[in-house]
């Protein structure tokens, strides 16, 4: 089933929008509809900042304008409803390009709730505390390294109760690749070094999950001591829908350099052929043909590979490739999780194995273990140790197009498997793909 981006936009539960660099509003999705109070006519054309309450106009423009130079912004802000009414919200912005223009991307979560939560904790500390361990929202303090408080929520989020937790390192919980940036930001606002900012990382859960956290984490004094308290939003979706559309668009430049290059450039020779109708150059015409033709069922393969994944059956759909292409298939059944580009990806190598590699060629799946395996191998000529580093880089070819096995590679990512290359014996190369089976 292909997934539907404009469809999970709009069933967001935080709000999604995209302005040009003269903030005209080209997109909301409903959740920026519900919380603005404006219809989507209204707001289409209008300038984002006509949205920014009067004194965060400036926060509002200086993130933009971080955003179009090329980074991941997030920022607090305040943005005043039709009605009139003021409202908090964290944003997240991001740029794109589409024909060649840029915009921003930005997703925007209300924390009206979350703020009013803070300045009930500045008024009352035992009204907060019943107020927090109730909350929905994920809450904790540190102080002095260790957590001397989580709310249930964080329990519920993170999977680890009060005990395992209080009174430890907290840092344990956050993924090892954000861990050290984590902490230098830590220790620098309990110092008073870092003002209050809002920023993302991953952290790994009780049950081994990975999810993305936005939290605020600003400086208190607690029981008589400085300490860093921070409320948390679980923006896991977030990441993965702007993961999933920055993936797509990797993805549409792709095609749209391979119309542009390689169909364009075999379209010539067609063309010439037609004006001088020469015999030699109809020959070479047929060949650019059967060319566009491949590179159209690349195409093709590159666009289901944004399909969802779904079990699909390895063995079958391999084995039917390997017979078009008249070479010895061996295969046990084994159902991995892909879609249909994994008929490109045995496409390609068996077709680059039968043009390199100047022997016999052999298909072979089979499970091992949680994986399905997909072996292309030839008794050809082999491949250079120093050449095996680079065959699955855009460009590079020995001959031919150069695009084959840089799609295998991005196909085979895309779906979630790996890729090596290895030599067979006594001679020849051996290509093994694999995916997570079922």
């Amino acid at each position: 089933m292909r997934i539907n981006f404009e469809e999970v936009a709009e069933k967001s539960l935080s709000g999604i929008y995209i302005h040009d660099e003269k903030f005209r509003i080209s997109y909301v999705n409903e959740m920026v509809v519900r919380a603005t109070k404006y219809s989507k006519d209204e707001l289409i054309g209008m300038s984002v900042l006509n949205l920014a309450h009067d004194d965060d106009v400036r926060v509002l423009i200086d993130s933009t304008k971080r955003a179009l130079s090329g980074e991941e912004v997030f920022y607090e802000t305040r943005y005043v409803r039709k009605d009139g009414k003021v409202r908090w919200a964290w944003g997240f912005a991001r740029p794109i390009e589409v024909n060649g223009k840029k915009y921003v991307l930005g997703n925007w979560i209300d924390i009206t709730r979350v703020k009013d939560l803070e300045q009930k904790l500045r008024e009352s500390e035992e009204f907060y505390r019943t107020l927090i361990e109730d909350s929905l929202t994920p809450v904790y303090i540190i102080q002095g390294g260790k957590m001397v408080y989580v709310n249930r929520a964080f329990e519920e989020f993170t999977g680890y109760t009060k005990d395992e937790v209080v009174g430890r390192s907290p840092f344990f919980i956050i993924h090892p690749e954000d861990r050290e940036g984590v902490y230098a930001k830590y220790i620098e606002r309990e110092s008073g070094k870092r003002d209050v900012d809002v920023y993302s990382w991953r952290i790994i859960t009780k049950r081994g999950e990975v999810r993305w956290l936005t939290a605020r984490p600003s400086r208190i004094t607690y029981k008589g001591r400085p300490a860093v308290a921070a409320t948390v939003v679980d923006t896991t979706s977030i990441h993965e829908l702007n993961e999933r559309l920055r993936m797509r668009e990797d993805y549409l430049r792709l095609l749209n350099k391979i119309l542009r290059h390689d169909i364009a450039n075999a379209l010539v020779l067609v063309r010439a052929v037609l004006e001088e109708r020469e015999y030699e150059l109809s020959n070479k015409a047929l060949a650019r043909v059967d060319h566009i033709v491949k590179l159209i069922r690349e195409v093709a393969g590159l666009e289901s590979a944004l399909e969802e994944l779904r079990p699909t059956k390895m063995d079958e759909l391999v084995r039917e490739v390997a017979e078009n292409f008249g070479v010895e298939f061996e295969g046990e059944e084994v159902t991995v999780m892909a879609n249909e580009s994994l008929r490109t990806i045995a496409f390609n190598l068996i077709q680059n194995a039968i043009q390199h590699s100047g022997g016999e060629v052999r298909v072979e799946v089979k499970k091992d273990g949680r994986w399905g395996v997909l072996r292309v191998a030839d008794t050809g000529k082999g491949i250079p140790d120093h050449i095996k580093q680079r065959i699955f880089e855009e460009g590079f070819t020995t001959g031919g197009t150069g695009i084959g096995l840089f799609i295998v590679k991005k196909l085979t990512d895309i779906l979630g498997g790996a890729i090596s290359v290895y030599d067979n014996e006594p001679s020849g190369t051996i290509f093994e793909v694999r995916f997570k089976a079922v």
